[in-house]
């Protein structure tokens, strides 16, 4: 590992530029106590929605809305023509450009204070990463001339908008026929991000009944798509050198039913 430096990053920037590249680096250094899968999730996630595009969508345009530093979003240039990064946080943007740009670009672990680990994410050279492109912008408020897709994917978003249910109605308009739609998400739902009138779950309503995101999301696409597979992937945030936060995000894959088609 390169030494330490003390500069000053954002320290989400960090802990998801580790998540989605410093994976060799972060494995190699806690192996001993942590299980190699928690720092895959990027790779997982990426192969699972890949296997799960099939023949049939002739749709070569791919949409990953919540895009964060992009990890998915190159990946999905092995299966796609053109795909679209979305973000409203500036930072992950422009790290996402800077790759694009030049394949590769320093990122930093929060080690001690203000202390910082160097690292290096990089693209692999058989991904084409001309045909990603990144947009800063509210998945709320998508633009108008965004066409449609053959894949749609929002990992780890459901869960830190202000209107999920909005978020999610929308999602069927967004693909063509046999389009495949990835929703990933811990389901933690706060008030820091989420009013709670607006929680997909995570309460009990005025009948008494439990309410959780998982069935919230089902009841939402289910007129429109079909469910065709849950797993569960693990994923590791490190905040400081020896502070980590383990997560387990609920994958939901969807594929837009024929009914849906006008």
């Amino acid at each position: 590992m390169e030494p330490l430096y003390a500069k000053k990053h954002s320290g989400w920037l960090n802990h998801f530029a580790g998540m989605h590249y410093g994976s060799r680096y972060l494995q190699t250094r806690w192996s001993k106590f942590l299980q190699p899968e928690n720092f895959e999730y990027v790779p997982k996630l990426s192969k699972l929605l890949l296997g799960a595009v099939d023949e049939a969508c002739t749709n070569k345009r791919a949409l990953d809305l919540g895009c964060c530093v992009g990890g998915v979003t190159f990946n999905l240039a092995e299966k796609f023509d053109e795909v679209i990064g979305l973000d409203i946080n500036k930072g992950f943007i422009e790290l996402c450009d800077a790759l694009k740009e030049n394949g590769k670009a320093k990122i930093y672990s929060c080690e001690e204070g203000e202390l910082e680990r160097e690292m290096m994410a990089e693209i692999p050279d058989s991904i084409d990463r001309s045909r990603c492109s990144f947009i800063l912008g509210d998945v709320h408020a998508l633009p108008s001339d965004i066409g449609t897709f053959g894949c749609v994917v929002m990992s780890n978003v459901i869960d830190r908008l202000e209107n999920p249910m909005k978020v999610l109605k929308s999602l069927p308009s967004l693909l063509d026929e046999n389009g495949i739609c990835v929703i990933g998400s811990p389901n933690n739902f706060l008030e820091d991000f989420t009013p709670k009138e607006n929680w997909l779950g995570g309460y009990v309503n005025q009948d008494g009944q439990v309410v959780e995101a998982t069935n919230s999301i089902k009841e939402i696409l289910s007129d429109q798509m079909e469910l065709i597979q849950t797993v569960e992937i693990p994923f590791v945030l490190q905040y400081r050198s020896r502070a980590f936060e383990l997560v387990i995000s609920e994958i939901q894959v969807w594929k837009k039913s024929p009914k849906a088609i006008k």
